[in-house]
């Protein structure tokens, strides 16, 4: 090849692998999407696993709620796990319980939020069919079958049954005057004790909490999602009167529900709280921008100032 030829050539092939690299870049992430089993009912728990690739320094996590879920809603969410990096990029996997709310053929696509510092984009993988049976048989009546006639026992009660009970329902009223009788000649042997002070008015642990979350959140994201789990849970369990405390995030959610509380309340806080279970026992660190929008969300749900 000729000196005036070789030139152009380099300057063509560059430019070709130039635009090679670039369409690489522009297309979006592959993702792989499972859901075991294929074939449930109303309300059953399934197994959702996504994989998927991403450039270095981009975090995955699943955005439940979105018009892709369609019927389909999150019961728990596990915190995301890298898989291998290598070339600049990292494998991801997202895993998470979910239940579908409608019968038939379903096909919705789980959407996924990718942080990369304060940007953040949404990724729509392809859809996962999914079938709901129903609950009843093709040809069964729509209508609740009458119940069976009462059928006749063999036997009869023994003649000192009713004697029986009525002697012990005497033996335990005697016994019950005679505990009030020994109770009321002790109280009046005793002398009447002095009025105790009134304790003084409970601080505010709700306010209390969230500043020491948020004066930890950037330093210390373990001990600020502890705070936050506490604070939240105290707050329904104060506001609702439900053991807040001793319930998953998914059992909270259902009783808030239950409980007349409103369901996009009943969302937030469980969010909240599989958000907070993630970092403390999981291992998950959130982006900082992730970190205040949950801390501002803790402050609306005790309705404190954030």
């Amino acid at each position: 090849m000729s000196r005036r030829l070789l030139l152009p050539a380099a300057l063509l092939a560059a430019a070709v692998l130039a635009g090679g690299a670039a369409s690489a870049q522009e297309q979006p992430p592959a993702v792989e999407v499972a859901v075991e089993p294929a074939n449930a009912r109303i309300g059953d728990h399934l197994r959702l696993t996504v994989r998927l690739v991403l450039p270095e320094g981009q975090q995955p996590e699943f955005a439940p709620g979105t018009a892709g879920w369609g019927a389909v809603e999150a019961v728990r969410l596990e915190a995301p796990r890298q898989l291998s990096s290598a070339g600049g990029e990292t494998a991801w996997i997202l895993e998470a319980t979910v239940a579908p709310f409608a019968l038939g053929d379903l096909a919705f696509s789980p959407t996924i939020a990718v942080t990369a510092g304060p940007d953040v984009q949404t990724v729509e993988p392809p859809p996962v069919p999914l079938r709901v049976l129903p609950t009843l048989l093709p040809d069964a009546p729509l209508e609740l079958s009458p119940l069976a006639p009462p059928v006749a026992i063999a036997g009869a009660e023994s003649p000192l049954l009713r004697p029986a009970i009525a002697a012990g329902a005497a033996f335990a009223a005697g016994l019950f005057a005679a505990l009030v009788i020994l109770l009321a000649r002790r109280l009046r042997r005793r002398a009447p004790a002095p009025a105790a002070p009134a304790p003084p008015p409970p601080a505010e642990p709700a306010l209390e909490g969230l500043l020491l979350a948020e004066s930890a959140i950037e330093t210390d994201p373990v001990a600020a999602y502890r705070a936050l789990a506490a604070t939240v849970r105290a707050e329904l369990a104060r506001r609702f009167g439900i053991p807040a405390t001793a319930l998953t995030a998914a059992e909270l959610r259902a009783r808030l529900e239950a409980s007349g509380a409103d369901r996009w309340v009943a969302r937030l806080a469980g969010g909240l709280l599989e958000e907070c279970d993630a970092v403390v026992y999981a291992g998950y660190r959130p982006a900082p921008e992730r970190r205040r929008a949950d801390l501002a969300m803790a402050y609306e749900l005790v309705g404190e100032p954030g």
